[in-house]
């Protein structure tokens, strides 16, 4: 069962909806620990003065900026104080705009809103965002830190994302190899195979069809060692070849992709736009580890 990690109320005009916060999104990973492989326990680590290599008790830790390098100045957690916003438990709706006005790259966490107590104001924004086809950026306080959020509306619930504030946004400018694309020539029989490349492998998104392949396979790396039973080590993968022609890429490419979408179990005949699948390279031989 999931555990809010926020509660307080949406302030909508003169409207407040009681609700709560929950994770929408749980990021997997698989972490490992040092160990010393004498006694397989665990390493710990000591904050140590980058100067004397001595330990530093607790006490005599404090924050530090750097103005320049190797130059610090330090600051009282009392001077930050003043700054902290204050914690109103309320998320306030400041203006409403499109969705497809908000770029992509400024998308952070996501978050579910459940209402709380009553639902009837709930829904009642839910649905009006639905109708006007508009998002909600709002502005709360969470943990002591400020956040700036698009609140958007799918079949009467309500999903948070906190957004990146432009000044935190690296400008696209700033990567050399993205200055004068607008220069590089393509032909019009290129552009057009790319988009036949495009079409043939279009289909419904379905986040379900895609693992972490890495984390799976180690998982299960671990089980069988925990288990003491036997495992393979997949052979290391080929390279790539290097596109030299790519025409004769592109049009190898969309052939590809019709035949193993007609190979497709669940293809039809009948339909204009069937699924299409990319047919995976055969597996390498393992070699067998005890």
């Amino acid at each position: 069962m999931a555990r809010s990690i926020w509660t307080g109320t949406i302030s909508f005009g003169l409207i407040a909806i009681p609700v709560k916060l929950y994770t929408a999104v749980r990021h997997k990973s698989v972490a490992f620990n040092q160990l010393d492989e004498r006694t397989m326990a665990r390493i710990k680590y000591e904050k140590v003065s980058d100067d004397t290599g001595d330990v530093v008790p607790p006490e005599h830790i404090v924050k530090g900026f750097e103005i320049a390098k190797g130059r610090y100045i330090a600051i009282d957690p009392a001077e930050l104080e003043p700054f902290v916003p204050a914690t109103t438990k309320s998320i306030d709706l400041e203006e409403f705009v499109d969705l497809a006005q908000i770029d992509p790259v400024y998308f952070d966490t996501a978050y579910y809103i459940a209402p709380h107590i009553n639902p009837k104001p709930y829904v009642l924004l839910a649905r009006a965002l639905e109708s006007t086809g508009k998002v909600a950026i709002a502005r709360f306080v969470m943990r002591s830190r400020q956040y700036t959020a698009a609140i958007r509306a799918t079949d009467s619930r309500l999903v948070m994302s906190t957004l990146a504030y432009a000044d935190e946004v690296v400008p696209a400018d700033s990567v050399d190899e993205l200055a004068g694309l607008d220069d590089v020539a393509v032909a019009d029989r290129e552009v057009k195979m790319a988009e036949a490349l495009v079409e043939s492998l279009s289909d419904t998104f379905d986040p379900g069809k895609y693992e972490d392949d890495y984390r799976v396979q180690v998982l299960d790396l671990i089980a069988k060692k925990a288990a003491g039973e036997a495992f393979e080590l997949p052979a290391a993968v080929a390279e790539a070849p290097q596109v030299v022609d790519l025409m004769a890429a592109l049009e190898a490419s969309v052939e590809a992709a019709k035949a193993a979408r007609g190979r497709h179990p669940t293809a039809k005949a009948t339909t204009k736009r069937a699924s299409a699948t990319t047919r995976q390279p055969a597996k390498p031989r393992a070699r067998k580890t005890a």
